[in-house]
């Protein structure tokens, strides 16, 4: 089972110990914390037990109610909006992405728990399964898309000679790449660093040395950037 975790105002991250699960997180408190836009490398499966989460997701909001488990597709941009006042509890797993899935997907799983540690890794499972099965897909192919996210995640290149690679000019790269991935490249190559730090981190990497390796200027830069992205510090999430 999954321990029992304290009432917070951030986001707890733990890992699984299951390879179908990569970890989890959970929060359990008055209302939910509003975020960053931002994106993971795996599938996040949204589980709520009480109140609601709501994400604003390519200029819409999607609204998880109680009761309910979305599923956010990897490499997505999403932003956790905040919520009211009404206490809240969910659990977030997130699970490999060896499906590629093409859009948000809510399926109702009713009033099964009513506290997060009554949910153990083979429930989250469960779910994941069910709502993966139902999910739209589509083949993983090299499209644009996938390969703007590709060279901008792996290429150490400047810009513009990434936008020179690409025929554009830095400023019709710029336009295309936020037409097609929903946010300027600086800005998707900070987040693709960001998931980079929390796989170290995950690792049991130190935090100076993640930071380091994912390209940020410093420890503090990382945990700037770090919180208001995903919720918590990199210290409380290597600790998990």
């Amino acid at each position: 089972m999954i321990a029992r975790l304290a009432m917070t105002n951030a986001w707890t991250y733990r890992r699984a110990d299951r390879e179908d699960i990569v970890e989890l997180a959970s929060w359990r408190g008055a209302g939910s914390l509003g975020l960053k836009p931002h994106f993971h490398d795996e599938n996040q499966i949204v589980l709520v037990l009480s109140g609601s989460r709501a994400f604003r997701i390519g200029g819409a909001t999607v609204t998880v109610p109680a009761g309910h488990a979305a599923l956010i597709p990897a490499g997505m941009l999403h932003a956790p909006m905040t919520m009211s006042d009404e206490e809240t509890a969910c659990l977030n797993a997130y699970v490999p992405a060896g499906r590629v899935c093409s859009s948000v997907r809510i399926i109702r799983f009713g009033q099964r728990w009513r506290n997060v540690d009554e949910i153990s890794p083979g429930h989250v499972s469960e779910i994941a399964d069910d709502i993966l099965s139902c999910a739209p897909s589509h083949p993983a192919g090299c499209t644009d898309k996938t390969k703007l996210g590709i060279t901008l995640t792996e290429s150490v290149a400047p810009i513009g000679a990434i936008a020179a690679g690409f025929g554009r000019s830095r400023e019709g790269f710029s336009r295309m790449v936020s037409r097609e991935l929903g946010i300027p490249p600086h800005t998707f190559r900070r987040l693709a660093r960001l998931n980079l730090a929390r796989q170290l981190l995950r690792a049991g990497e130190p935090i100076a040395a993640a930071a380091a390796d994912a390209g940020f200027s410093d420890q503090s830069h990382l945990t700037r950037l770090f919180r208001r992205t995903f919720g918590t510090t990199p210290g409380v999430y290597w600790r998990g």
